[in-house]
């Protein structure tokens, strides 16, 4: 129960996740140096890009020079859909969007899959960013991104403090209205 407000926050694999997936994105977008207080000196990331087969990348400094290599800052990532499950080490989260980087005019489908790992097993509340595998739809397919208007520049949400449970689902679908407002591809 918080001392503050005498309200009990119960925090969920949506809630927590939801609350990740908001500020990991704002730090790519806004100043990706933030990005390397996400992972652990345990922490793997795969990026595709490409069809070709990507190495996975082992700990927070490669990481994050993998990530800022990448020019991600200043582009726009639309959250489609977010799909988070608790599992006995942490929680898994799925994320599916488009991607367009800055001053770019091409969309790009993309599905991303985090692990958060809990940072202390004493400690149910505290994670970091153990696994990541990133990939732009067309890895897969090898199809040419989608042409689309460029998404509207909508600063990337800040970081909110946790609300009261009634107010957490009004705030959840707020976002999500907001996060599926992304361009889609025109009809074949």
């Amino acid at each position: 129960m918080s001392a503050d407000t005498g309200v009990e926050i119960e925090l969920t694999s949506d809630f927590i996740a939801n609350n990740f997936v908001e500020q990991y994105y704002a730090a790519i977008h806004k100043d990706p140096e933030l990005v390397r207080k996400f992972y652990g000196a345990d922490s793997v990331m795969t990026h595709l890009e490409t069809s070709s087969k990507e190495e996975p990348i082992l700990g927070a400094d490669l990481i994050h020079e993998k990530i800022v290599s990448l020019g991600l800052q200043g582009g726009l990532a639309c959250i489609q859909h977010l799909v988070a499950q608790s599992s006995a080490e942490g929680i898994v989260i799925m994320v599916v969007g488009t991607f367009a980087r800055a001053n770019e005019s091409v969309c790009h489908p993309f599905r991303q899959t985090f692990i958060l790992g809990k940072m202390s097993p004493d400690d149910s509340y505290a994670f970091y960013l153990r696994n990541n595998i990133f990939a732009f739809d067309d890895a897969f397919h090898g199809e040419a991104p989608q042409h689309t208007q460029p998404p509207h520049q909508h600063p990337p949400p800040q970081p909110q403090p946790p609300a009261p449970p009634q107010q957490q689902q009004q705030h959840h679908h707020h976002h999500q209205s907001e996060k599926r407002t992304c361009p889609t591809p025109p009809a074949a």
